[in-house]
C-alpha cells in the first residue's frame, strides 16, 4: 500500500475538530499560579508562515516532527558488535572510569569486579551504593578515599549507622550484607529499614485514629479515596515516620499510638527544615515537599477544628511556596545524539530503547504511555500511533521517520495484543527510568530530573517553529489548557538575547 497516500488520507483538522479537542480547547484562567511566571506569547505564532489549522495536512505535521532536531539518528538495522558494544562493555566502562580510582577497598573492589556480568542498571546502581558508602566514611572519620580499606570499614557501629540511614534496593541490599559478613562476621544480619518499604504499603498501614477520624471527614467534603490513598495517606506516613524517629518523647510508641497532641509548633517546622533538606538533596521536588507540608498544615489545623488537639500550631506556620513554572535547561542537539548513540552502543536492545525513548523525544510521550503501548496501536502503514494518555484520553499522532524505521523491524510477527515494552506497566516504567538515569549519565548529562525531561524538549522543540499553530502544538502535547502547555516551553539565555536584539527601538 501506498504509504503517502495513506498519510493524505487522514485529516488532521477531522481528528482537532473532534469532540475530545474541542473539549480541550479551553482558555488560560488569570489566576493560574504559573500566569505570571510563564509568557503566553509563546503559544502565539508569530504573522508570517502558514497558521491556518484548516489548511495543515498530514504530511505538514509530519515534516514538523521530521525536522526538529538536527541529528544523525541511529540506524536501526546497525548493530554493533565489537568487545566495546553492549552491557558488558558498558559495565567495565562504569568499572574502569567510575570506580578504579574513587574506591580502594579491597573488599569493596572485588565484590564489584565479580558482579560485572550482571544487567548494567544493576551494576550502575551498585556503584551508586558503593561510592555511597566511601562518602559516608570520608566525612565520619575525615578521611580521603585512599585511606578508606577494609579495616575501616570493618567498623561494625558506623557501617550499622551508615544502613540505618540510606535506602537500598535488592542488588544494593546484597552488598552491603556480603561485605558486612566478610568483614564483621557471618551472622551480621540487617534490620528491616522502613526506607526499604514501598510507600503503598506504609499508607496501607496507617491505623491512628485521629488520622483516621481526619480521612472521615476528607470523605465527607468530597475528597475522592484516590486522592487519600495516592495523597494525602503518603504525607501521613512521612510525617509520622518522621517524628518517631527523631524526637525521643515519640520513640516508645508507635506510629498509630503517637500522641499528636504532644506535637507543637517547633516540631512543625522542624518538618518544614526536613522537607526543604530533602528537596536541596533532590531526594523531592519543590512541589512535592511544598504539597505534602500543606497536607500536614492542614491534617493538624482540621483536627484542632474536630476537636482531637486543644491549640491550632499552624496559624503562624507559612507554606514552602514553589512555582508552577521553572526553567529548564533542554540538551542540545549533540547532546541527544550522544544519549541515542549510547543506547545503540550498550543496550543489548537497541533498536527496542531506541523505540522507547524515541516515543519520548519525537512525540512528547509519557513515560507510562509509553509503557502502555501495544503493536495493535501502532500503523506502520498509515505511519499512526494510537496513544492513550491522562484519564483515559486518547489521540492519534504521526509517527516521524526515525520512530517509523524503528517500528518496522519491531512489528513484524507481533501479536497484536501485546504490550511492545513488556506486559507488566510498572515495571517497564522502573526499567525506563532506571535505563535513562544510566544513559544519561553516560552521555555526561546533568540535568535534574527523569526522561520528562524529554517531553519538555519535544514541546519546546515544537513551539520554536514560527509556523506552528498553537492549536496543534496543544493537540500533539495533548494538553488541556494552553498554560499547561505553557509550563513546558522553555527559552535559553542565548535565544532570549537574540530575541532582545532583534528588536526595533
Amino acid at each position: 500500500m501506498d504509504n503517502v497516500q495513506n498519510i493524505r488520507d487522514i485529516d488532521i483538522l477531522g481528528f482537532m475538530n473532534s469532540c475530545h479537542w474541542k473539549q480541550n480547547a479551553k482558555t488560560t484562567s488569570e489566576n493560574a499560579s504559573y500566569e505570571n511566571s510563564t509568557s503566553q506569547e509563546c503559544l502565539q505564532t508569530a504573522p508570517n508562515g502558514n497558521h491556518d489549522i484548516k489548511s495543515l495536512s498530514w504530511e505538514k505535521v509530519l515534516l514538523f516532527l521530521n525536522t526538529m532536531y538536527a541529528f544523525r539518528w541511529p540506524e536501526e538495522d546497525v548493530e554493533i558488535c565489537s568487545p566495546e558494544s553492549g552491557s558488558l562493555a558498558l559495565n567495565e566502562w562504569i568499572f574502569s572510569t567510575q570506580i578504579q580510582g574513587k574506591i580502594f577497598a579491597p573488599v569493596l573492589l572485588d565484590y564489584l569486579d565479580n558482579k560485572k556480568s550482571i544487567k548494567s542498571t544493576s551494576y550502575f546502581s551498585l556503584m551508586e551504593y558503593a561510592l555511597e558508602i566511601i562518602d559516608f566514611f570520608k566525612t565520619r572519620y575525615g578521611l580521603d578515599a585512599r585511606s578508606i580499606q577494609n579495616k575501616e570499614l570493618a567498623n561494625k557501629d558506623a557501617l550499622i549507622n551508615f544502613i540505618e540511614h540510606s535506602s537500598y534496593n535488592f542488588v544494593q541490599h546484597d552488598m552491603i550484607l556480603a561485605i558486612a559478613r566478610k568483614l564483621i562476621s557471618n551472622g551480621f544480619e540487617l534490620k528491616k529499614s522502613t526506607n526499604g518499604i514501598s510507600t503503598k504499603k506504609r499508607t496501607q498501614d496507617i491505623n491512628h485514629p485521629a488520622i483516621t477520624a481526619h480521612i472521615k471527614d476528607l470523605h465527607r467534603s468530597g475528597v475522592k479515596e484516590k486522592s487519600v490513598n495516592g495523597k494525602y495517606k503518603i504525607s501521613y506516613a512521612l510525617f509520622l515516620n518522621w517524628l518517631n524517629k527523631t524526637y525521643v518523647q515519640f520513640q516508645s510508641t508507635s506510629c498509630d499510638e503517637l500522641p499528636l497532641s504532644l506535637v507543637t509548633e517547633e516540631h512543625l517546622l522542624e518538618f518544614k527544615q526536613h522537607l526543604l533538606r530533602l528537596e536541596n538533596k533532590g531526594i523531592y521536588t519543590k512541589q512535592t515537599v511544598s504539597n505534602c507540608f500543606y497536607d500536614i498544615r492542614f491534617l493538624l489545623a482540621n483536627l484542632y477544628k474536630l476537636g482531637w488537639l486543644a491549640k491550632d500550631i499552624t496559624m503562624d506556620v507559612t507554606g514552602i511556596p514553589y512555582e508552577r513554572y521553572y526553567y529548564r535547561e533542554l540538551p542540545t542537539d549533540a547532546k541527544l545524539q550522544c544519549f541515542f548513540h549510547n543506547i545503540q552502543l550498550y543496550s543489548d536492545h537497541p533498536t527496542l530503547e531506541l523505540a522507547a525513548f524515541g516515543l519520548m523525544l519525537c512525540l512528547g510521550l509519557r513515560i507510562h504511555e509509553v509503557a502502555n503501548i501495544r503493536y495493535q496501536d501502532i500503523n506502520v502503514e498509515n505511519r499512526t500511533i494510537s496513544v492513550f494518555g491522562k484519564n483515559e484520553k486518547s489521540a492519534i499522532l504521526p509517527l516521524p521517520d526515525p520512530l517509523q524505521n524503528y517500528f518496522q523491524k519491531l512489528v513484524v510477527n507481533k501479536s497484536q495484543d501485546v504490550h511492545l515494552f513488556g506486559n507488566n506497566s510498572q515495571s517497564t516504567i522502573r526499567k525506563l527510568r532506571a535505563q535513562y538515569k544510566l544513559y544519561s549519565f553516560v552521555s555526561g548529562w546533568k540535568y535534574p530530573g527523569g526522561p520528562h525531561l524529554l517531553r519538555h524538549t519535544f514541546i519546546s522543540r515544537l513551539s520554536e517553529r514560527t509556523d506552528c499553530p498553537s492549536q496543534l502544538l496543544m493537540y500533539l502535547a495533548r494538553h488541556d489548557r494552553p498554560e499547561n502547555t505553557a509550563r513546558y516551553v522553555h527559552r535559553s539565555p542565548n535565544q532570549l538575547t537574540s530575541a532582545v536584539n532583534k528588536i526595533n527601538y
